[in-house]
This record gives C-alpha cells, sequence and structure tokens, in this order.
C-alpha cells in the first residue's frame, strides 16, 4: 500500500512539474512572438554604434545628451524637452539663442549627466554621440528610455553626417539633406562673392591653455573656409589637425585675414598681451587692419548652426574689392 502511495505522489510530483514547464515555455514563446510583433507597430527599428534600437514612430520626448546632436535636432525644427550640460561651459551659444526656450537644461558638475533627474523627465527617445564619456551612461540611459548611439568618434566629428544621422534617426532624411543642400548654397554664394574677386588667405586661431593654435582643413572653421576656397594652406604640411604655434611663428600665418577667439573669458588676456608685442604688427592681417574678435562658441562649434553663424561672420567681416 505505501508503495502505491509513494508512486502516486511521484506521479503527481512529476505531472505538475511537466505542467509548469510546459506553461513557462509556452508563455516564453508567446512572448518572443508576440511582443516584438506588437511593437514594431509602434516603433521602427533603428541601427546605431552600439547595435539597433527600436525607437517611437513620432518621439515626444526627446533628450538629447550633447551640444551637437542638439543643434541637430533643433536645424531639424523639432525640439526636445531636454539637453544635458556641464558647469564648466561658459558660452552662451548664441546659435541656440531663440531656439532653445522652454528646454530643460540637465546641469551637472560631476562630468555625467544626472540619471535622477533623466529618469523623472520620462523621455521616448535620447540621442547622444559615441564618445568614451558616455559609453557608461548608454548603459543606463539604454534601460531608462530607447536611446541611439550616433557615430561622432568614428567619424571624427564630420558634423556634415551627424546632421544626417540625426536627421535618419528622427525619419527626416530629405530635410536633412535639404539643411546640407542649403549650407551648399550659401558657401557657393561665398564663394563667388569672395573668391572670384580677389584672391584672398583667411585663418582662424584660438587661444587655449596661453597657447596659439592654428586651425586648419580637418578642424570644423577650417573645413568651412576650405570649402569656400578662402582656407590658408599654412602649415598643412604638418598634418590637417589644430596646430599649437609659438609666437615666433606669428608672422609665418601670413593671412589677408585673422579670425581670432578666446577659449574662455580668461583668454583674452592672453590676445591683449599678444597685441602689445612688437612680433604681432609683424602679421599681414594686423598690417591690413583684418583681425577680427570672433566666438569660440561658434567657431569650434560642430554643428550646422555654427556653421551658418560662421558664415554670418564671413559675409559681415569679408569685403570685397
Amino acid at each position: 500500500m505505501k508503495g502505491l502511495l509513494h508512486r502516486f505522489i511521484y506521479l503527481l510530483c512529476l505531472g505538475i512539474v511537466t505542467f509548469v514547464l510546459i506553461c513557462a515555455c509556452s508563455q516564453s514563446i508567446h512572448q518572443s512572438t508576440t511582443f516584438p510583433a506588437s511593437s514594431a507597430k509602434n516603433c521602427r527599428i533603428v541601427q546605431h554604434t552600439m547595435g539597433e534600437t527600436c525607437i517611437p514612430l513620432n518621439p515626444q520626448r526627446i533628450v538629447t545628451l550633447d551640444f551637437n546632436s542638439l543643434a541637430s535636432v533643433l536645424a531639424l525644427d523639432i525640439k526636445p524637452i531636454a539637453t544635458w550640460i556641464t558647469t564648466e561651459i561658459e558660452d552662451d551659444f548664441r546659435y541656440f539663442q531663440g531656439k532653445a526656450d522652454g528646454i530643460e537644461i540637465l546641469r551637472s558638475s560631476s562630468g555625467q549627466p544626472n540619471l535622477e533627474k533623466l529618469t523623472l523627465l520620462n523621455p521616448d527617445l535620447i540621442i547622444v554621440i559615441s564618445h568614451p564619456s558616455f559609453e557608461e551612461v548608454y548603459q543606463y540611459a539604454a534601460q531608462i528610455a530607447p536611446t541611439v548611439v550616433l557615430p561622432w568618434i568614428e567619424t571624427r566629428g564630420n558634423w556634415k553626417q551627424h546632421i544626417k544621422d540625426v536627421a535618419r534617426v528622427l525619419d527626416k532624411t530629405e530635410t536633412g539633406t535639404q539643411l546640407i543642400d542649403e549650407y551648399n548654397r550659401r558657401v557657393n554664394q561665398l564663394k563667388q562673392r569672395i573668391v572670384n574677386s580677389r584672391e584672398i588667405r583667411i585663418s582662424f586661431a584660438h587661444i587655449a591653455a596661453g597657447k596659439l593654435v592654428i586651425t586648419r582643413k580637418k578642424s570644423f572653421a577650417g573645413g568651412i573656409l576650405n570649402d569656400i576656397g578662402v582656407l590658408n594652406p599654412i602649415f598643412a604640411e604638418s598634418g590637417d589637425n589644430d596646430l599649437a604655434i609659438s609666437e615666433e611663428l606669428l608672422p609665418k600665418i601670413d593671412s589677408d585675414i585673422l579670425f581670432i577667439a578666446p577659449l574662455r573669458k580668461d583668454d583674452k588676456s592672453v590676445i591683449k598681451q599678444l597685441q602689445q608685442k612688437p612680433i604681432w604688427s609683424k602679421l599681414k592681417a594686423v598690417q591690413q587692419n583684418q583681425v577680427y574678435l570672433v566666438d569660440f562658441s561658434v567657431w569650434r562649434g560642430l554643428n550646422i548652426l555654427a556653421a551658418h553663424e560662421i558664415l554670418d561672420d564671413l559675409e559681415k567681416y569679408v569685403q570685397c574689392k
């Protein structure tokens, strides 16, 4: 009798375990087949540097975690609900004025976005660039909302590609193309107006950590000047990136026009000290009274809004003869 009872209990337990396993498998299969199918109606798959993410078809609560993505989103005529900056930024970023009203600024002194604030915003899409400082942030951001990481390190900060990438994510590819076309139209206008009127060479330099840094072809401002055909090719033999130069090399710049910008407010004093030195007077642009102080955040902007501001400066300061 005891043997039969033990056998009955064994079979009963086996049946229960089997039933639970079948139910679990059935639920797992059901989830894997129905959840993506229902989600696909409300989102679309977007490829990015960290893989692929299904983002809302019409995101309403976009958060950008870098300035250049913010600029690109605004240029596409979409206003995000928030963006992140650090307290180290001193510039007012004039190309955001009148465009960023109502956007919450996630300020942080830690060097990382405030994830608590980000969570409370309840975003439905987070956009960020690929950068070592954002690698850890991505892991957390992706748990808060669909997050896309757009190439930046991979493209060496190619702002024209970035506007296309952001446009693709937001399903505004045609608008992105129109923005690049408008930039090219203005470039060609300036090229006809400046280059066709006279041969001219322009340089841009900025002061950083007390040093004078000259811009070259693959930098932001250098690329724009090169597009127009006015970039002074000086120091080109040393490479394409920006180059810090000593005061002794100043006369070698030999540009018709020199734009110069302080990185921070304190750097203005460095420029003033430089202007008081005899070697400063040897610059061709100084002799022609063609040196202009410009906004660092614009001339190093790395985004399409800043690019148009540079073109505005060129239209303002470069007089044709």
